[in-house]
């Protein structure tokens, strides 16, 4: 199932719709709690506003995640974790305005929500139930200043650096899809998900060893490696996110 977050145009209150045949039906009841019904009646697009498709209490994500990604050791013991604001979070379609001088760039990212709230460690088999759905998702970061790590809240929360897919796949099957970044039309990353060295059941059960998650906390699984030279992005440049079986995520920017 497809999941949107919209609202219809000049009114304030938000629903969850279900995304098919090009026709959103509203959603009735908790749809993180499979007790919900859609709408028989289903309307287009061009009739409300798409809202990002989850409300996280946090944005977790990992770094050298990917076979053969820069600063990868054989000798790591745990994955490398950082945290995004969820006010970073934004719908891909909009154009988002780079807020420093320092050098700015996306990364294409393969994103699952969280389906209940988790205050136990869960085992790598009972995880999978703890995952609500996937969508794309476009990690932009940029330098720090003063030789500061590019992973603390400067170059990773400003407003806008973390675009999302218009929906939640709850059907996806991530394994073996391949995933790749363009900086306007030059082809910058490209990989497949199996080349994950933490795969999402993995990453999750180990995330509750010792931190709580929350229902609709958004894990984001790292990129894949780059095949040509870092690119910065500019006013009037695109990044587009591209992983086998959504569509593109495609944002564009301004300063």
């Amino acid at each position: 199932m497809k999941l949107v977050r919209y609202r219809f145009k000049k009114k304030k209150e938000i629903f969850y719709g279900e995304f098919k045949d090009g026709r959103i039906y509203k959603i009735f009841g908790d749809v993180y709690k499979d007790n919900f019904l859609s709408s028989k009646k289903g309307f287009k697009k061009r009739d409300i506003v798409i809202m990002p498709p989850c409300i996280p209490s946090k944005i977790i994500a990992l770094a050298i995640n990917y076979e053969g990604a820069t600063g990868q050791t054989s000798k790591m013991l745990e994955p490398l974790v950082f945290l995004k604001s969820p006010n970073s979070i934004v719908l891909g379609n909009k154009k988002i305005k780079i807020p420093f001088k320092s050098n700015t760039w996306g990364e294409s990212e393969l994103g699952f929500v969280v389906k209940k709230d988790i205050k136990r460690k869960i085992n790598i088999k009972e995880a999978k139930k703890y995952i609500f759905g996937f969508l794309p998702v476009n990690d932009l970061s940029c330098d720090n200043i003063e030789n500061r790590d590019h992973h603390l809240a400067r170059s990773k929360s400003a407003d806008g650096f973390c675009p999302l897919g218009n929906y939640i796949d709850t059907s996806f099957d991530y394994k073996n899809k391949k995933i790749k970044a363009f900086h306007n039309r030059i082809l910058l990353r490209e990989g497949n998900t199996n080349q994950m060295l933490w795969k999402p059941e993995k990453i999750l059960s180990w995330l509750s060893s010792w931190m709580t998650l929350n229902v609709g906390d958004l894990v984001i699984t790292g990129t894949p490696s780059r095949i040509r030279k870092k690119m910065f992005l500019k006013k009037n440049d695109s990044f587009t996110v591209k992983i086998e079986g959504f569509p593109d995520l495609v944002s564009s920017f301004h300063e």
